[in-house]
């Protein structure tokens, strides 16, 4: 008993800043803003990266597509055909019911 007693006395200080040591590193891991937060800022910053790039490339499309609109009147054609479903006045348009309008109505 009386040598962990005179250890304490000889390494009280080192003890002292063991422990202050300690405590600085658990509130620097744990802490707002320590390590944790800044992997999860970094996490992040590389999902808002590649966003940045997919939007730059859809950006560079939807330019393609404006400048193929100003200058190609056959892609205007087949635009307005495709997505608004226009069709020249001397053309016959043919429908036909889809698979689930006759499914629905033979019941």
């Amino acid at each position: 008993m009386l040598r962990v007693s005179q250890w304490l006395k000889r390494e009280r200080l080192s003890l002292i800043l063991l422990g202050l040591l300690a405590a600085l590193s658990l509130n620097c891991l744990l802490a707002p803003r320590g390590v944790r937060d800044l992997l999860v800022l970094r996490k992040d910053r590389i999902v808002l990266q590649n966003q940045i790039a997919r939007d730059a490339q859809e950006n560079r499309q939807l330019e393609a597509n404006i400048d193929r609109m100003q200058h190609d009147a056959a892609y205007i054609e087949r635009f307005i055909r495709k997505n608004l479903g226009y069709v020249r006045s001397d053309e016959l348009v043919y429908r036909f019911p889809s698979d689930n309008a006759a499914g629905v109505s033979s019941r």
